[in-house]
């Protein structure tokens, strides 16, 4: 029974303390990978800290029989057989452990560092006495390999081998090869005795740390190199701050060897050790955090209009013709001039037809009767699909990466049925029929922001969400024939549009910055409640848009900014609804913007008119593709205006 016991010399000699000093490469691997796996990341942690780490300090004490002080033990006890039989034992458990409860890929990586490991000892092979070869495989399967190994067991897939998954592993090796001659500083006459020649001593002493400080700085390079191909690079400069505490001792201690020799020994090497692993641990723990930490980016942004385009002088014109009251017609070509729109789109091929060649409505130069509900409904649920697939289809890739859409947003005002515009894109497109969808629909121009504000709520909450917003509209099928002042807006205002938005809880890297959700914030303006209204009726959706909604805003816009603490001049970009050009005018006076921060918003106005939900984020596309290099950390502020008379506002920043 005694002889089934392990002794403690034994225990002693697994050196499990010294997993601590070889834990940082796992802890980045879990920092950065796509995915994880808690389960199987949990156990790979142990597995590889607590069974092959030890099982190979073991064996390798068992090998070389050290009489003098080890890494980690500063006098080792003599192994026995024991100490060879238990390293077997734990090697075996660990690859058992790791096919029952990671996954092959993970066990096979393990086998090949436990070979790896074993060449490296082994009298038979001892890769060790050779400085190059013992140097080299020390770097590459304490480096590159074991971070591989890692995002192997902790997300349950291998490191797909992209230019800066190359950096990174390229960084972690050059870690390594920093660190390996420094350990070895101390052990030149022991090596020695034992046939060894390391490249530590190959180097000497101020070599050692004249080499070690140059592969830091490789590393260094290839992290930057890393960090800043994600569009992260801030991480980068986090990465340095940790580091100070091992440049500053690495520093003193090369000024103790310089002066004296007898400095490189045990205790100072230990003591590099202990710090440099704390603050290394420590700053990976951090990534961690930080990447766990859920957020929301806009990955992007596409946009659709139907195939009839008609110049704002042809829309009016087709207006002008429904009357035969010259006040009214008069009326119509002097909105129509102030509005600031030059063309607009729409799903109706009738607008400069005449009226024998009408295809929607009535074909009279009266348009009576009007269109009904049931008539406009059937051409909103003929066209909306389509117009919205035609935005969809834009996203890069979209039909290799539309399986990992986990949930659906559609936002319309314009038209409703059930099943609605969100189970027939899931039909034709072919999506999951597990997505999670939603719909926000009648809440007019600034629903797109309530639907980024969902679709960012999510993303927080859910780390792999990828959400799809799509906001289709089909104004003009709402025309009516009134000449009443809130009908001359409507009618010379609107045309039809749609936008896809693609919503991730990570980076995407498909723009020159990285954009990504910050806040929203909301209010609404009770004293403008019947100014803007959306109603239905038999003959169509009645529109009550009223002269007065630029005046509200431009008297609520400051204010509502204040309230919340939010400054203008902290924007160096705008996303601002194009509800009609005097609207867009008084929101630059009331926040004394230059108008030249507009541009985007009146160019939309021009060349698209009010499409209602889709126009503001056609407007953020607009600013977005526009980013150059300077503009990254620059914020970003989207509004728009709706029913109610209710503001919706968005911030987003170039990160």
């Amino acid at each position: 029974m005694e002889g089934m016991l392990i002794d403690g010399n034994t225990i002693k000699l697994l050196r499990i303390p010294f997993s601590f000093f070889l834990m940082p490469l796992f802890l980045f691997a879990y920092s950065q990978a796509e995915n994880i796996l808690h389960h199987q990341a949990l156990w790979s942690f142990l597995i590889i800290h607590l069974l092959v780490y030890p099982a190979s300090n073991g064996y390798n004490s068992f090998v070389d029989r050290d009489e003098g002080s080890i890494g980690g033990l500063e006098k080792p006890p003599m192994p026995t057989i024991q100490l060879f039989y238990l390293t077997v034992f734990m090697d075996a458990a660990a690859t058992l452990l790791a096919l029952i409860f990671v996954n092959a890929l993970f066990a096979f990586c393990l086998v090949l560092y436990i070979g790896a490991s074993r060449a490296y000892s082994s009298r038979l092979i001892r890769l060790k006495r050779y400085p190059i070869a013992g140097f080299l495989t020390v770097a590459f399967f304490q480096g590159a390999f074991t971070y591989y190994m890692s995002v192997a067991g902790v997300s349950g897939n291998g490191l797909p081998l992209s230019r800066e998954n190359i950096y990174v592993l390229l960084g972690c090796s050059f870690q390594i090869a920093g660190a390996y001659p420094l350990t070895q500083v101390y052990q030149h006459e022991q090596d020695l005795k034992d046939g060894i020649t390391t490249l530590s001593y190959k180097l000497g002493y101020l070599g050692t740390f004249l080499f070690t400080g140059l592969m830091f700085l490789l590393c260094n390079v290839f992290y930057y190199l890393y960090f800043t191909a994600k569009g992260i690079g801030m991480i980068f400069y986090i990465i340095q701050v940790f580091f100070i505490p091992i440049v500053l001792y690495f520093g003193y201690w090369f000024y103790q060897v310089w002066k004296d020799r007898k400095q490189a020994n045990f205790s100072n090497t230990m003591r590099m050790n202990w710090i440099a692993s704390i603050c290394m641990n420590g700053c990976f723990l951090v990534l961690i955090i930080i990447n766990r930490i859920p957020l929301s980016y806009i990955s992007a942004i596409e946009t659709a209009v139907p195939d009839h385009c008609y110049t704002q002088e042809a829309l009016s014109e087709f207006y002008i013709r429904s009357t035969d009251d010259l006040i009214n017609k008069r009326k119509i070509r002097i909105v129509a001039g102030k509005t600031g729109i030059e063309k607009r789109y729409s799903v109706l091929s009738d607008f400069d037809q005449t009226p024998a060649n009408y295809q929607f409505f009535n074909q009279s130069a009266d348009l009576l009767p009007e269109p009904n509900l049931t008539q406009r409904m059937r051409v909103y649920q003929e066209h909306a699909t389509k117009l919205s697939i035609k935005a969809i289809e834009k996203i890069r890739d979209f039909h290799q990466i539309k399986h990992s859409i986990s949930h659906l947003i559609t936002v319309t005002c314009t038209g409703l049925s059930a099943p609605g515009l969100d189970v027939e894109l899931m039909r034709e497109l072919h999506l999951k029929p597990t997505i999670q969808r939603s719909s926000i629909n009648f809440m007019g121009c600034n629903a797109a922001i309530i639907a980024l504000k969902n679709a960012d709520a999510i993303c927080k909450s859910q780390p792999n969400a990828r959400v799809l917003v799509v906001c289709t509209e089909l104004c003009t099928i709402h025309f009516q024939k009134q000449y009443n002042d809130d009908y001359l807006l409507s009618n010379l205002l609107f045309g039809d549009g749609s936008v896809a938005v693609l919503v991730d809880s990570k980076p995407s890297r498909n723009y020159i910055h990285e954009v990504e959700i910050n806040t929203f914030n909301s209010m609404i303006l009770h004293n403008g409640y019947s100014d803007m209204a959306w109603r239905l009726s038999e003959t169509g959706f009645i529109m009550n848009l009223s002269s007065y909604v630029p005046d509200l805003i431009r008297k609520s816009i400051k204010p509502m900014l204040a309230a919340v603490g939010l400054e203008p001049d902290d924007y160096k970009h705008w996303a601002v609804h194009p509800g009609g050009k005097r609207i867009v005018d008084d929101f630059a006076a009331a926040l004394e913007l230059d108008k030249c921060f507009l541009a985007p918003t009146y160019n939309v106005l021009k060349n698209y008119g009010n499409m209602s939900s889709p126009t503001v984020l056609f407007v953020l596309k607009d600013v977005i593709e526009k980013a150059k290099p300077e503009n990254q950390g620059n914020r970003i502020f989207a509004a728009a205006f709706g029913p109610g008379l209710s503001i919706e506002t968005m911030q987003l920043s170039y990160v």
